[in-house]
């Protein structure tokens, strides 16, 4: 028997027997043969291995064993059945309206922008919003309980689901023809001049409570109570005031304005809270699809210019970014976005139509080697070092860590590369070992590298059998290159690592894949992601973009000639061309494209969920976390569609499209230059 061959229904027939007595009592409860019930009873107790029940003629109870089992998994089943009642009711118990409870600006401002999707999505039904504060499924001033509620307010430490739909920046909007703020591409907060400013009163708050701006701000500006009020005021005096980007559209029309992108204030989320077991889960669910693959945001954006200085502040001469060591998975988002740099560095002093996207190049990067996620985010919090290129284990560490309850001191700003159906990590074991199935790892002493791909596979991997990593195994902190050795010794008797190196340590015969065709079920995503230091990207957002514009060319210059490529990342740092080659093949399915996807954010929420409590992983919002706002910029000044890669898991699409449309100036530079390259590249 294998995990995907036991159901509910033995769990419900186990019960059965024991709350029954005996076998032909059960049968007669549930409909069943006696036979029937036999062999699933049979079926439980070949899976797990001993008896679950004692059996005398006429009568049968649980075992002790059997008890544990019926203790920790019949609540599965009792809540499915009772979550099958609840949602048996169709959609339209619903009635005939739909009570939707939203925020003040966002219901003055923003919901009429979007009524229609809404009308859409939930088809039949009359959409009816009331202004509402906070998370709570009810209002003041409706009798009526809410049945969904949208403000800018997340709920991930609540119980409720919740979503974002979207994400905007803050704007310093002016009136007037002579308006000062003509002219200006960005400007800090310290730039504004708060004496005078009209400010809506909830934004306010919204804007203190994120520390993007102090109190002593607010004792110079001028609050008002509503939008309405604020939108009067505005053009019969000709103000300033701060608003999102959602708003700019409202006074376009009636008066001439200037809009000025505010680049280091935090951005405002707008959630979706539908209340726990609601009808309304699934048709929500197509509601947040719809903003997520929306295309509208980008197609204003691309008017735009890319919000950054024109002259650099000075803060900065380098960019520091932290890899782990080892890891060919950061390869390209690292060594390969430093050969570009410096490859364009140099070219593009010659080529107009690429100096015209006036990318800051005047800084060095520096690549700092580590042996794991942690010891980034330790050098990372201490402001010495401004990206780190991560697995998914350090991410949720690092966004625990960078998380401190209101804000976010690091951000996801894109993503190095990804193994779709998590097929990049194996389990090593001595040529000689007994080991054979996944069960076998019970009692013995496994060693991975924490906070890796690898860590988090074995974790999950390990959870799916019924296998405890705090009680029923031993979990050893330990590198490829050291598990190698401990394997040969017999210190460990399996390793956890990335299977281009689990092949490579098994074509020295002195070890073995585990094979792991019983447990096909468990296809996680592995994901290396790129995290950015909040205050940095507030400072120096030309450096954040120079980076993600090298880092898209990287991954297209890679993707065109693998083996070139890696032959010119040799000069840069020792590699395993091989392993590699391997590593980046078809087969094995690892793929590099930078885009933030929905996928993403629903694999790293339930990991987030499932992995809270252990390896120093807590809770946090891992929505507001996420942040594509640069990377959409670099992808509208490069002419390209950001969605058409965002919703692609492929390689060869990728790669035909931007080859086709949109990298043929680049390519051609990079090509031209190949063998000049070691000259316009730093040693080291």
């Amino acid at each position: 028997m294998k995990l995907g061959d036991i159901t509910l229904n033995h769990i419900r027939i186990l019960k059965a027997v024991d709350d029954c007595g005996s076998f032909s009592h059960a049968a007669k409860k549930l409909g069943y043969s006696q036979a029937l019930i036999s062999k699933k009873i049979k079926q439980l107790e070949d899976y797990f291995g001993c008896p679950l029940l004692t059996r005398s003629p006429g009568s049968a109870h649980l075992t002790n064993n059997g008890k544990r089992i019926i203790s920790r998994s019949v609540h599965v089943y009792e809540d499915l059945e009772g979550l099958q009642q609840e949602i048996a009711r169709p959609v339209d118990s619903l009635g005939e309206k739909i009570v939707v409870g939203i925020s003040p600006l966002l219901s003055a401002a923003w919901f009429h922008q979007f009524r229609d999707r809404f009308s859409m999505c939930f088809p039949n039904k009359e959409i009816c919003p009331v202004e509402a504060n906070g998370n709570q499924f009810f209002s003041d001033t409706h009798s009526t309980p809410l049945e969904l509620v949208i403000n800018s307010t997340s709920a991930y430490k609540e119980e409720h689901p919740c979503n974002r739909l979207q994400t905007y920046r803050f704007a310093l909007l002016g009136f007037g023809k002579t308006n000062k703020l003509e002219g200006l591409d960005s400007i800090k907060i310290q730039e504004i001049e708060f004496r005078g400013l009209l400010l809506l009163q909830e934004l306010a708050q919204e804007l203190l409570r994120s520390g993007s701006i102090e109190q002593k701000h607010l004792e110079l500006a001028v609050q008002v109570d509503s939008y309405a009020e604020l939108v009067d005021r505005l053009l019969a005096q000709e103000g300033t005031t701060i608003l999102p980007e959602f708003c700019i559209a409202d006074f376009q029309t009636k008066r001439e304005v200037y809009c000025t992108p505010i680049y280091d204030a935090s951005e405002l989320g707008v959630y979706i809270h539908v209340p726990p077991f609601s009808e309304l889960l699934v048709i929500a669910e197509g509601l947040v699809r719809s903003f997520r693959l929306d295309q509208d945001e980008s197609e204003k954006r691309a008017t735009r210019k890319v919000p950054m200085p024109q002259v650099h502040s000075g803060r900065a001469e380098v960019l520091r970014i932290g890899v782990q060591r080892d890891s060919i998975g950061q390869l390209i988002a690292s060594y390969g976005v430093k050969y570009i740099s410096n490859s364009l560095k140099f070219s593009l002093l010659n080529s107009q139509p690429l100096n015209d996207l006036k990318i800051y190049r005047d800084f060095e990067i520096d690549i700092n080697l580590y042996s794991s996620g942690e010891a980034m985010s330790r050098q990372m919090s201490k402001s010495e070092l401004d990206i780190c290129i991560m697995d998914d284990m350090s991410l949720l560490n690092n966004g625990s860590a960078f998380f401190d309850g209101l804000n976010f001191h690091s951000k996801l700003i894109a993503i190095a590369s990804y193994n779709l159906l998590g097929r990049d990590n194996s389990i090593v074991v001595p040529r000689k070992s007994s080991i054979s199935t996944i069960q076998d790892l019970r009692e013995k002493r496994i060693s991975t590298l924490f906070g890796s791909n690898s860590h988090r596979f074995l974790v999950t991997l390990l959870d799916a059998y019924g296998i405890d990593t705090s009680t029923d195994c031993f979990l050893i902190d330990e590198d490829p290159r050291t598990a190698s050795n401990s394997l040969l010794n017999g210190n460990i008797d399996a390793h956890v690592c990335c299977k281009s190196y689990g092949l490579l340590l098994e074509e020295h015969n002195f070890s073995k894949i585990l094979a792991q065709d019983d447990c096909k079920v468990l296809k996680i995503p592995s994901l290396r992601g790129i995290v950015c230091r909040s205050q940095f990207i507030r400072e120096n957002p030309e450096f954040v973009i120079a980076y993600l514009h090298d880092l898209i060319i990287a991954n297209q210059w890679f993707l065109e000639d693998q083996i070139s490529a890696l032959q010119q990342l040799s000069q840069l740092t020792s590699l395993n061309t091989e392993q590699a080659l391997r590593f980046f093949s078809v087969s094995f399915g690892s793929r590099i494209e930078p885009t933030l996807k929905p996928q993403w954010s629903w694999l790293l929420k339930t990991l987030n969920r499932r992995l809270e409590g252990k390896y120093e992983i807590a809770k946090f919002d891992v929505d507001f976390w996420m942040d594509d706002y640069f990377l959409r910029l670099v992808y509208n000044a490069l002419d390209l569609d950001y969605h058409f890669q965002q919703i692609g898991f492929s390689n060869e699409l990728s790669q035909s499209y931007f080859m086709d449309e949109k990298f043929g100036e680049y390519m051609e530079i990079l090509n031209a230059k190949k063998e000049n390259l070691k000259y316009l590249v730093e040693p080291f």
